[in-house]
């Protein structure tokens, strides 16, 4: 049987060869990167199962590197860090990491375990996970409106442009949009990740000695994408010059690499998505109308988790299972009053928001109790100090009143000597709504 191929990225050479050997005797193929521009050549080189990545590295951390990982194609993902804070946990999960781990950790009772984990759990071969129209959760006549523009528009040739605010799924849009169709290959870019100069090669590709550092040819997105589908992500920030050289390229069907002669003809359906509105772009003169109107062929408007209350549960019922099958931990429980906290938040940052949140709550849960209303408190009070001093000192007082009170809101108040006022506005800082003992 073919041993799984896992990509180790680390720039300690000793804990490279340590983890390398450990993998090795454990009957895993490793291939080893100092860095993470090291490693993402290897990636884009083989099809590895897994990739391993320290947090911590020079020229391209380990968030970076998923990021990149994500644009190419789904792998499971394992990110590890020396005394993890838990703004890197986050950021981590919201990234799409698979896992998180602590370092320095045990390989054979933490590492291999999550290894087998990631492989088991990979997305392609998920039994439960969900595909195709149905990755878009909720009951709301808004996402079943959704689901069904999903499959309507899946099977046409036709561009998509995506529309929604930030963390709303425009992304599980797109991916699902492809899942619904017969196309071979789904690759994702946004195009604010990169400076407007190498955007262009990005996307299209260049020659050998196109420019300074092009050592050899290399292809675009859109090359990659042939026969599949490119989801260009954060349209409405393109700038003008790559704004025109998109136009062409859509409406001619060919690409031509920077540095080169050669047209070469593609099959790609292109989804664009942004948080934008487009055409308040298109009228204030900052995106092309030509441009607009041939990505706008078909178009999905995602509506905010704020206009469907009644989805919030079912989301977070599924992100909390994703989360804890990712960590090995077992599906928490959860009372009546956590599930109502977050029908009451307005989550302006929406299902994004949602997952970091939920995370957070897990991260401080002591896995005896349900989830309760405190465990959302705590988890923002551990990014308390990057909102100001006041915060800091406020956050864990207020939580710990919170506890004492047995989540009653009113008796915590008194106990820390706060006016109703002042409670209210602690309360919606920290992003919750309140449960009792006054209103938003």
């Amino acid at each position: 049987m073919t041993r799984p191929l896992i990509l180790l990225a680390e720039d300690q050479a000793a804990t490279r060869q340590r983890l390398g050997a450990a993998l090795e005797a454990s009957g895993f193929s490793v291939l080893s990167a100092a860095d993470g521009i090291e490693a993402l050549a290897h990636f884009e080189a083989q099809p590895v199962d897994v990739v391993l990545s320290d947090h911590g590295m020079p020229r391209l951390d380990g968030l970076g590197l998923l990021r990149a990982v994500r644009r190419i194609r789904e792998v499971p993902f394992i990110l590890y860090s020396a005394g993890a804070a838990a703004e890197v946990v986050f950021r981590a999960g919201r990234s799409g990491a698979l896992h998180f781990l602590e370092y320095p950790f045990r390989v054979e009772e933490q590492l291999l375990p999550t290894i087998a984990l990631a492989l088991d759990t990979d997305l392609q071969r998920m039994p439960d996970s969900k595909r195709g129209a149905e990755r878009f959760l909720g009951v709301s006549d808004a996402a079943r409106r959704v689901r069904s523009l999903i499959r309507r528009l899946a099977p046409l040739h036709a561009s998509v442009l995506v529309l929604g605010e930030t963390g709303v799924g425009k992304e599980v849009v797109a991916r699902a949009l492809h899942e619904e169709s017969a196309r071979a290959r789904f690759v994702s870019f946004a195009v604010t990740e990169l400076a407007e100069g190498l955007l262009e090669a990005e996307l299209f590709g260049h020659e050998r000695g196109a420019f300074t550092g092009a050592v050899q040819a290399r292809s675009g997105l859109f090359e990659q994408a042939h026969g599949g589908t490119l989801l260009l992500d954060e349209i409405g920030d393109a700038p003008p010059a790559l704004q025109a050289k998109l136009l062409r390229v859509l409406e001619s069907g060919d690409v031509r690499r920077v540095g080169g002669d050669a047209m070469r003809a593609l099959d790609v359906r292109v989804i664009a998505a942004t948080h934008r509105d487009l055409a308040a772009e298109v009228r204030a003169g900052r995106f092309r109308e030509d441009l607009f109107y041939r990505l706008a062929q078909a178009t999905i408007a995602v509506p905010p988790l704020r206009e469907r209350s009644t989805d919030v549960d079912v989301l977070a019922r599924d992100l909390l299972r994703q989360l804890s099958a990712r960590s090995g931990s077992p599906m928490p429980t959860a009372t009546p009053e956590f599930f109502a906290v977050l029908r009451a938040e307005r989550w302006p940052g929406n299902a994004r928001e949602l997952r970091a949140a939920l995370q957070g709550a897990l991260l401080w849960w002591d896995d005896i109790a349900p989830l309760a209303p405190a465990d959302l408190l705590e988890a923002h009070a551990a990014l308390a100090p990057a909102l100001g001093a006041e915060d800091s000192q406020i956050g864990p007082r207020m939580i710990e009143a919170f506890r004492r009170a047995d989540g009653n809101q009113e008796a915590a108040r008194r106990a820390l000597g706060m006016t109703r006022a002042a409670w209210r506005h602690r309360w919606q800082h920290f992003g919750f709504a309140a449960l009792s003992g006054g209103q938003r």
